[in-house]
């Protein structure tokens, strides 16, 4: 008997805790007040992960960028360019955009340029 309760009572707890759903009290039409369980739907896009991966990779873009300097960086994506259809795709993604420069111009005052 005390079993049983303790576990219904477990179990409103554990219910109660769900981050994925959400109470919200509603009048019926008789004027009492009900609890309204609502369950949360999962984001299908997960939009900070990708806003600090695309971070991320312009980082990278302008580490590369500062690296190798304008005229060698543009000369390998023009080579990437002149490729087959996965170069071309590379190239588009790969290509020095306004962030690019900056990030890169950031870098080359800290990084020695070979």
């Amino acid at each position: 008997m005390n079993k049983d309760r303790f576990a219904e009572r477990l179990n409103a707890i554990q219910q109660k805790s769900d981050p994925n759903k959400r109470v919200v009290k509603r009048v019926t039409k008789d004027g009492l007040v009900v609890d309204v369980v609502k369950r949360r739907r999962k984001k299908l896009v997960p939009v900070k992960s990708l806003a600090t991966m695309a971070l991320i990779f312009v980082m990278l873009k302008g580490f590369v960028f500062a690296q190798l300097g304008e005229d060698e960086y543009v000369s390998r994506i023009d080579t990437l360019k002149k490729g087959e259809s996965p170069h071309v795709l590379a190239a588009f993604l790969l290509d020095a955009d306004g962030a690019t420069r900056v990030t890169a111009r950031g870098l080359s005052v800290v990084l020695p340029r070979n």
